[in-house]
């Protein structure tokens, strides 16, 4: 089967092999011991990585200008994803995966570019993501690895998304994330460096996420970002490894022409910045694009704690 079920607690995550490695479904048991969203739960029968709980990106992140970037001398073009024209989320998201390993309490697979003719990126590669459940949260480890025989351009990232809403109609869900800066855009591709202003200043502060409207990317110090759902009692502290320096912030509207947010909004922890391909190749700074040269890994680990009042 490619979906599986781990369990801890009051957790209940459920991985889809077949669409990404990701995950359809994390809830956390209520009070009167229903399994409610913590992240948007997939419908039933087959979807896409758009409708999923959270999905994986790699080997690159978020949108790719014009689907095309020069790496070490060459231009190497995709295959636009998206209907701006841009190379978006990676190639991993919609792949089916292997299972290699699963407890009653974590899962390990694994996606290698080898054994496809038709992935969307000129290098080879092979990713891997750990899942763990814990009696107090979710562990996740990406692993990106270069299997070819040239040097790689690469990055990661994780695209979760969280109700606004559990168990309590009253939630007003809260939002603290310290970001050093955020990248002037045009289109989600960054036009200038990435700078501290009022709402990287809001951020920080935290407190409800209200009717804020973002689709941007921020640089952060260190990921640690807290969530509070205050009428329901959850807290969740999300902590991301070194190499995320990037995070993407998605607060969209119901719909065109509403001013209602949608029931969900996401908190990506990302490696690189948006378009970073393209940027580092102009020589932008702090990208976080990374070089692996063959053999190496670019790891990301994503920590989700979850407590209770």
């Amino acid at each position: 089967m490619p979906r599986f079920t781990l369990a801890c607690g009051r957790l209940l995550l459920e991985i889809d092999s077949s669409v990404g490695a990701g995950i359809r479904d994390l809830s956390v048991l209520s009070p009167q011991g229903d399994p409610t969203p913590l992240l948007r739960r997939a419908p039933g029968g087959p979807v896409g990585a758009e409708q999923m709980g959270c999905f994986l990106m790699a080997p690159w992140t978020n949108r790719i200008r014009n689907a095309q970037f020069d790496w070490q001398g060459r231009t190497h073009r995709l295959r636009p994803s998206h209907a701006d024209g841009t190379a978006i989320h990676g190639d991993v998201r919609d792949r089916a995966w292997h299972i290699r390993h699963r407890t009653p309490m974590s899962g390990t697979l694994e996606f290698d570019s080898r054994e496809h003719e038709d992935v969307n990126y000129p290098f080879p590669f092979r990713c891997s993501a750990r899942y763990e459940v814990l009696p107090a949260g979710v562990e996740v480890d990406v692993r990106l690895t270069n299997t070819g025989e040239h040097d790689m351009p690469a990055g990661c990232g994780l695209h979760p998304y969280f109700m606004r809403r559990l168990w309590s109609d009253e939630d007003v869900v809260e939002l603290q994330l310290p970001v050093t800066g955020r990248y002037p855009a045009s289109g989600c591709l960054p036009t200038a460096p990435a700078r501290c202003e009022q709402v990287c200043e809001r951020l920080d502060a935290g407190g409800a996420l209200g009717d804020l409207e973002l689709d941007d990317v921020f640089t952060v110090d260190r990921f640690e970002a807290e969530l509070c759902w205050a009428s329901s009692g959850v807290r969740a502290r999300m902590r991301a490894s070194e190499s995320a320096g990037h995070v993407v912030i998605y607060t969209p509207r119901a719909g065109p022409g509403s001013r209602a947010p949608r029931a969900w909004f996401c908190v990506e922890p990302t490696t690189m910045v948006n378009d970073g391909f393209n940027l580092a190749g102009a020589g932008w700074q702090g990208t976080g694009v990374r070089m692996c040269r063959p053999g190496e890994t670019l790891a990301l680990r994503w920590d989700l704690s979850i407590s209770f009042e």
